[in-house]
């Protein structure tokens, strides 16, 4: 479910929420949204309480709990809160114990990115007494519709090649996306229709260059060109591109052309694999075409090397990074 759908849902606010979403763009939306329905501008200063996690924690929600509204119906209290860092198991007791007897003129609500244990008396009491939703960070068909949404707000269209430039450079990174999202619809404020060229011109250079240059290099060492795909690595290192980063980008590949290697044995249909592996078509269909360079022992070879690589470099073994990255390359193009 949507937050603007859940919104619309609530008629009328309940004394208790916990709202669960991983992702901060998702809770501060949340948050903005809940504010602007329920809480009147002109009643914030003296009857919104914003509780943060912290020394003293459960003293000050107590101390906001208990403050009775001032020249309204109802006080409002959100707090942010981490279950599995903030409380111990006496504190989450505690606090159970707290909201099982707020008072009918407070408004409480929790915004989490982590989810209570469903076994505990925590979210049972949120359960019957209150309300309790996850809001999760879109993905795949999801983040496609998630982006044409941002774009036909703002009255525009976006041909289906941006549309993958967006997702393959930000994934379903929302604040990233949504702040790339909203400047380029600020540089076209005439234009209804948008296409490829045009977010090349506005999209952050640096980031342009370095996601294609990234998906370039990873093409070549699935095709085992070793001479341009060393030079193409030595190019991004030397812009800067951290070596950690496209040891991750490449693990992320391998784990992927392994995936669809597998399921490559049953169909050639990339929709089907996809669907199978709950990942969107289009990254599928070229690890599908890549992964014919490539036996599945070749990729868990690769595999192996990347994963003892990436815990060498952090754990500070290799101190000449960009030389490690490089033996690597070469040991993913020899097998």
């Amino acid at each position: 479910m949507e937050i603007s759908e859940f919104m619309a849902r609530e008629k009328e606010v309940k004394n208790l929420y916990f709202i669960a979403a991983e992702n901060s763009y998702l809770r501060a939306e949340f948050k903005e949204r809940f504010l602007e329905k329920f809480v009147p501008v002109a009643s914030r200063d003296f009857n919104l309480s914003l509780v943060k996690p912290g020394d003293n924690y459960l003293k000050r929600l107590k101390s906001a709990i208990n403050t009775p509204p001032m020249g309204a119906a109802s006080r409002f209290i959100i707090s942010e809160i981490n279950l599995t860092d903030e409380l111990n198991k006496n504190e989450l007791a505690d606090l159970t114990e707290l909201i099982s007897k707020i008072a009918s003129d407070s408004i409480l609500v929790f915004i989490s990115e982590t989810t209570p244990d469903k076994r505990r008396k925590f979210y049972q009491l949120i359960k019957k007494s209150g309300c309790y939703q996850e809001f999760k960070t879109p993905r795949y068909r999801y983040l496609d519709q998630w982006i044409k949404k941002q774009f036909n707000q703002a009255g525009k269209k976006l041909d289906q090649q941006s549309l993958k430039v967006l997702e393959n450079m930000f994934s379903n990174r929302l604040e990233i996306l949504a702040s790339e999202i909203e400047k380029i619809i600020t540089c076209y404020p005439e234009k209804d229709f948008l296409n490829y060229q045009d977010l090349k011109k506005i999209i952050s250079r640096e980031k342009f260059i370095e996601d294609e240059e990234i998906f370039t290099f990873l093409d070549l060492i699935g095709e085992k060109k070793t001479d341009k795909a060393l030079l193409s690595l030595k190019e991004m290192l030397g812009k800067g591109v951290y070596p950690l980063y496209l040891l991750t980008m490449l693990k992320n590949q391998v784990e992927l052309l392994m995936q669809v290697k597998y399921y490559s044995n049953f169909t050639h249909d990339n929709k089907k694999i996809a669907q199978e592996l709950n990942k969107h078509p289009y990254p599928v269909k070229k690890a599908l075409q890549r992964s014919r360079n490539f036996t599945q022992f070749e990729l868990e070879k690769l595999l192996a090397e990347i994963l003892k690589a990436n815990y060498n470099f952090l754990t500070g073994y290799y101190p000449e990074q960009n030389m490690a990255l490089e033996m690597i390359i070469l040991k993913a193009i020899s097998y």
